[in-house]
């Protein structure tokens, strides 16, 4: 394994992530057509319109060519617009016979009749007539596009999986484990699959193991990196919902890959890859190479105890009985060691992380981080910072359950004195009377399930209230419903139905109205059965462990109702700044910038909506109000306020109204998106009006996810980073948020959050330095890191905090994985957790910018969780932004959901769930 540098630093990360060299990419060939193809390709364009569907922007399914191709070819291939024409690039040559078979079988099928025909063949020519040439290098793309699309990229993924490919992995038992590489370039271990016991109806369920090559956020070091993960994928046993479909023969070089299209209740193989292979596998000479698809997705190709040639992958939202996730730290690190030992090229070449002295981020309160609720003397100074004067609970409880429990966790937290009855329908104080507290019996069921509006329920809502609600109270209800999401329902009709007379949601908007903010307590589950499913009666010591368990997670999960009620008033208590221990707690104010465009659902049998999809924008603003034992203070801006509000007024202001922002009034620029300059236009306002309408002017530090926000502002790419502007930007809004603003007004900087671990790679562990002068590797480490040149002698502004999970840390019952693989392992129900991170780039917008402190302050807010005692995913003000958007009471229905990306599935293990890339805005 590589060996950090004899620097002076105490630890260095250990990181899959690999930096790669134009060499890596080996011999590129480009065989490009005779001008007349591009006539050929644009005529196919439109008659493929035609076919699909008139009035659409639609291209044909160059997805489905690239696969049967790299099958024919055996390596990676492309199809590709460039310099004004088309151009096939291979990584091998392939033969004119191929060249046209392929594209002739596959235009047939895009296309089918005599024209199709017709234009595929002329096609198919000309391509077969091209001479190869060496590729020409494309310069990385620069303007709000992420470098994941380009092709050397792919190119290089490609490669780093190859050499994947050709290594066995080490079992304890059994054979070697050997990954297949997939035309789409990820490796599944096909042969290799992890079976569950048979449930009751003699199912048995399988994992696939995959390995996924992703493109690493570079940062400053502005060095193209790959990041290796792995993820556990379950096989579909029916066709309802199959996302990808797996197709292998024993000496095939390549498993051909071929996603399904169709509603999620009536899959169908994508047309033109199932047509191509049919045809290309009644060729000899490539009859190994392209097996051919099944024609149609019966139930009977998939075995229900016995896989076959073809493999379905199932989407995450299908349920997993017996089987656990993820493949556990064990694996990651035997990765980490055949990529270092085996793999050449990519050996050593790990991106530099030290870690930061003197900045304690543990996982538990032995540190700086402060947990529990907020102290029953401090709320009142966490009230006056929200601009809060008394703050109204009323409960509407609908069970006797839910009421003892929510009377206990008040008495604890907010101390009304010994003896409170909590008398039915009498407003009652708490917390030296700051905070009011009434219960009120739901007997009219405004609360309940049915087809009532968010306006019928606003009316008897307001009944309710109107005894208790006053001029200078603000309302924070605590409301119990009875939905629970994991039940079954018997058709899509019937769930459809079901949700849309869910009464949490309109209910929820009805308070929001009514300018009060709500959280929704979870109900009691079922109690611990006395007997098993065979009526044999469980152990006593076992079945008290478990209720005390659900006791427990009731009690907690009450708790921290109260806190959330706390914090959606916009009150928090010193926990924030006494998180920052030795740093410098600056008079800043910390912006968090939230942008998500919405998804566009499509009706089956109906064309898709050329309107342009809207988006929703959202930002939140907190400072320190003292020293580090006083509370902050937090705004919020949204396009619908329309200016800066404190934090609940703000929440509420948005929940009421319509989530989304429609963007059709904006004009983009070059090749700028509508909900790009939207996007940029909104958060540029918010910023100007910082000015004057947040309490005090202050400097700023803007929080944007890197993810989302890339393809709006062009200078948060990895190719900007330390760039100036372009001069032939179109707007100086468009590079970076508040970039248009005078240079004296400017925020600090802008902090690049980044969470995927696609683009970051998977936390190995550390290199440690000891007293003696030597190092040791060590499995786990919680250290803040930052990255450096490759001799360590200069820092970027870039850091990493390095996460363990809370059930990895919790002890040696949560560590499955940590000493063997899933493939070793006897039991396959425990999720093998491995440890997640969170990349911060900061780049600077003036030339007083402390770089290094704004990565730390960066890592503080995220380490130290504004209400829960667990580390947040993101920095607190970015958090509650994404939060203002994520707890709007119809937030479902503009989210995109795991079905409608379901390759996003492959990974929801390991301590986090990894996620497909958010549309691009």
């Amino acid at each position: 394994m590589s060996r950090p540098l004899d620097s002076v630093a105490r630890k260095q990360a250990r990181l899959l992530q690999f930096r790669t060299a134009p060499s890596d990419l080996g011999q590129v060939i480009a065989y490009r057509p005779d001008a007349g193809a591009l006539d050929l390709a644009g005529e196919l364009a439109q008659e493929y319109k035609r076919n699909v569907g008139s009035g659409l922007e639609v291209q044909p399914p160059y997805r489905a060519l690239e696969s049967v191709l790299r099958a024919a070819a055996g390596t990676w291939a492309r199809w590709q617009w460039n310099d004004d024409g088309y151009e096939l690039l291979c990584a091998a040559p392939i033969s004119a016979e191929d060249r046209r078979d392929v594209f002739s079988y596959w235009a047939e099928a895009v296309v089918p009749g005599p024209d199709g025909r017709r234009i595929g063949e002329q096609l198919a020519e000309l391509l077969a007539r091209a001479e190869p040439r060496p590729a020409v290098l494309p310069e990385p793309p620069r303007a709000g596009r992420r470098s994941r699309g380009w092709w050397p990229g792919e190119l290089a993924r490609w490669r780093l999986a190859e050499e994947l490919a050709a290594l066995e992995w080490p079992r304890n038992n059994g054979t070697p484990v050997r990954f297949s590489l997939c035309t789409d370039g990820r490796l599944a271990a096909i042969g290799h699959e992890l079976p569950a016991e048979p449930d009751r109806k003699g199912i048995v369920r399988h994992l696939l193991p995959r390995i996924t090559i992703g493109t690493a956020a570079s940062g400053h070091s502005g060095r193209h990196a790959l990041t290796v993960n792995a993820v556990t994928t379950l096989l579909a046993t029916s066709w309802k919902g199959v996302a990808t479909v797996l197709l292998a023969n024993p000496d095939q070089p390549l498993v051909v890959a071929a996603a399904t299209d169709g509603p999620p209740w009536k899959r169908r193989l994508n047309v033109p890859a199932v047509a191509a292979s049919r045809r290309l596998a009644a060729l000899p000479r490539l009859s190994r190479n392209v097996p051919p698809f099944p024609e149609h997705l019966a139930d009977d190709a998939l075995a229900d105890a016995a896989l076959g040639p073809v493999w379905a992958v199932a989407p995450a939202s299908v349920r997993t009985p017996g089987l656990g996730r993820g493949h556990g730290m064990e694996f990651f690190r035997r990765l980490e060691e055949a990529i270092d030992g085996r793999c050449e090229k990519y050996s050593h070449r790990n991106p530099v992380f030290i870690e930061v002295p003197g900045i304690k981020v543990p996982p538990t309160e032995s540190g700086s981080r402060v947990s529990g609720p907020i102290p029953l003397e401090w709320i009142p100074a966490a009230l006056d910072a929200a601009s809060v004067g008394t703050l109204l609970v009323p409960v509407l409880w609908s069970t006797d359950e839910v009421r003892t429990r929510v009377k206990a966790a008040i008495a604890a937290q907010w101390g009304p004195g010994e003896g409170w009855k909590a008398v039915e329908g009498v407003a009652e104080p708490a917390v030296g009377g700051r905070i009011e507290v009434v219960f009120l019996h739901d007997k009219a069921g405004v609360l309940g399930h049915g087809p009532r509006t968010s306006v019928e329920r606003e009316r008897d809502l307001a009944q309710m209230l109107a005894p208790y609600t006053r001029e200078d109270t603000l309302v924070a209800a605590i409301c119990e419903t009875d939905w629970d999401p994991d039940r079954w329902y018997p058709s899509v009709e019937d769930r459809e139905k079901a949700e849309a007379e869910d009464g949490k949601w309109p209910s929820k908007q009805a308070l929001a109205r009514l300018a009060a903010t709500s959280q929704y307590i979870k109900q009691a589950p079922p109690p611990v059965p006395t007997h098993t499913r065979e009526g044999k009666p469980y152990n006593e010591n076992y079945r008290a462990k478990k209720v005390a368990s659900r006791q427990n997670g009731l009690d907690s999960s009450t708790a921290n109702v109260l806190r959330e009620i706390l914090s959606g008033a916009g009150a928090t208590d010193h926990r924030l700044g006494a998180a920052f221990g030795k740093l410098p707690l600056e008079n800043w104010w910390h912006i968090g910038v939230h942008v998500r465009r919405h998804a566009q659902r499509r009706t089956p049998g109906r064309p898709r909506s050329t309107e342009p999809a809207p988006i929703t924008a959202t930002l939140t603003a907190m400072r320190p109000t003292g020293g580090k034992d006083d509370p902050w203070q937090i705004w919020a801006y949204s396009p619908q306020a329309g200016r800066w509000l404190s934090h609940s007024p703000a929440v509420t202001a948005l929940h009421a109204a319509d989530l989304a922002w429609d963007v059709t009034g904006y004009r983009a620029a070059a090749d700028e998106t509508l909900q790009a300059r939207a996007a940029a236009d909104i958060v540029e306002q918010a910023l100007i009006a910082t000015r004057t309408q947040l309490s005090v002017p202050a400097p700023a530090v803007l929080y944007v996810d890197g993810d989302s926000a890339e393809y709006i502002w062009a200078g948060l790419t990895d190719e900007a980073l330390g760039q100036n502007p372009p001069s032939n930007l179109s707007r100086p809004a468009s590079w970076l948020p508040g970039h248009s603003l005078p240079r004296a007004q400017r925020p600090l900087a802008t902090v690049r959050v980044i969470g995927d671990l696609e683009r970051i790679g998977r936390p190995t562990g550390a290199h440690m330095r000891t007293s003696d002068g030597t190092w040791r590797a060590t499995d786990t480490t919680n250290s803040l890191f930052q990255l450096t040149t490759d001799d360590g002698t200069l820092t970027y502004p870039d850091f990493l905090l390095v996460n363990v999970p809370r059930v990895w840390a919790a002890g040696p019952a949560g560590r499955f994985g940590k000493d063997e693989t899933r493939f070793d392992s006897g039991s396959q129900s425990k999720n093998g957790y491995a440890h997640t991170a969170t990349r911060f780039t900061v780049i600077a917008q003036s030339a007083s910018a402390d770089c290094d402190l704004i990565g730390a302050v960066a890592a503080v807010l995220t380490n130290q969780g504004i209400t829960s005692d667990v580390r947040q995913s993101t920095p607190t003000p970015l958090h509650l932004a994404r939060r203002m958007d994520s707890t709007h009471p119809y937030y479902r229905r503009t989210a995109e959901s795991l079905e409608d990306a379901p390759e996003a599935a492959d990974a929801a293990d390991d301590g986090s769930t990894a996620q497909e890339e958010t549309a691009s805005l």
